[in-house]
């Protein structure tokens, strides 16, 4: 009886969208305040102000749902940096600069919900969730002595590079960062027809990760020193990030990748520009007699 009622639902949906269709496809480009949202780490008071950039292709189909509610959904792959910046004090009053910089390859789904899409101006509302997949990082972490001596820490992906009085380096066992990151996103616009075949939007867009950034995960470091040397790297094992003491017993909270930005669009369309139903029709500007 359930498919059965599935079956019929599709069919009068799939009957529906049969009267008017069009499909855009295009680019999407950003800039996003981003942070790696940690509930301790951003009480502290360490966080910088964080601007990433998003690059990507979009393609989708657009319907109206029982000749009324006009709807759509796509598929999205880009490429999204995220990360943060942090500069703080320590109790002796020693002083530190540091980053995270993330970038990942992302493919998503979003549904789209609006006013008419063919009008001269239209609203655009869309929601989705997509996947990213962690393409490389870096860490870097820098400490001001009172001499004016750098103590830095630079990570570049696994690859550890430490200068004090001399350099060293090394390799750690594990990335400090996970390799897959779930989030959802939103976005409120505006697409301006451009002309009969292409759109121009201009939108803004809040990601909100689900599932944590970090890599919780024991994990060593081991330095190219003669003779070799491994070490338990414990970045993350303290209650506020850089800041110790650092404790075996003590786990870095939770972090999230958080965004929010604005985002312009060009899209081109495709659509039967002979077939516009009269609930539906687009300004005479553009339409075909």
């Amino acid at each position: 009886m359930k498919k059965a009622l599935v079956i019929i639902f599709l069919s009068v949906i799939c009957f529906q969208l049969s009267a008017q269709n069009e499909g855009r496809i295009g680019i999407f480009q950003g800039v996003s305040k981003t942070s790696l949202f940690n509930a301790d780490d951003a009480a502290f008071g360490d966080y910088l102000p964080t601007i990433k950039p998003t690059i990507g292709v979009e393609a989708g189909y657009h319907f109206t749902l029982f000749h009324a509610l006009p709807m759509g959904f796509s598929v999205q792959f880009s490429r999204n940096g995220a990360g943060q910046n942090y500069r703080g004090y320590y109790v002796d009053s020693t002083s530190y600069y540091a980053y995270t910089r993330l970038t990942y390859l992302r493919s998503g789904i979003a549904l789209h919900m609006g006013t008419n899409p063919r009008r001269q101006v239209s609203l655009a509302i869309s929601y989705g969730a997509n996947i990213g997949f962690l393409a490389n990082y870096q860490e870097r972490y820098e400490i001001i002595r009172y001499n004016n001596d750098r103590y830095i820490l630079d990570i570049k992906n696994n690859d550890v590079s430490v200068y004090d009085t001399s350099e060293i380096k090394g390799t750690l066992t594990s990335a400090l960062y996970n390799k897959t990151d779930l989030n959802v996103f939103g976005s409120l616009g505006l697409n301006f027809l451009l002309s009969k075949n292409w759109v121009f939007g201009f939108y803004g867009r809040l990601d909100y990760g689900l599932s944590p950034v970090d890599n919780t995960q024991k994990i060593n470091v081991n330095y190219d020193t003669q003779p070799s040397t491994s070490a338990n790297f414990k970045l993350f094992n303290s209650k506020v990030k850089y800041h110790g003491p650092t404790n075996d017993l003590v786990t870095h909270g939770a972090t999230n990748n958080i965004g929010y930005g604005v985002y312009l669009t060009l899209k081109y369309r495709i659509y039967n520009k002979e077939k516009i139903e009269f609930y539906y029709k687009e300004n005479r500007k553009y339409n075909h007699q």
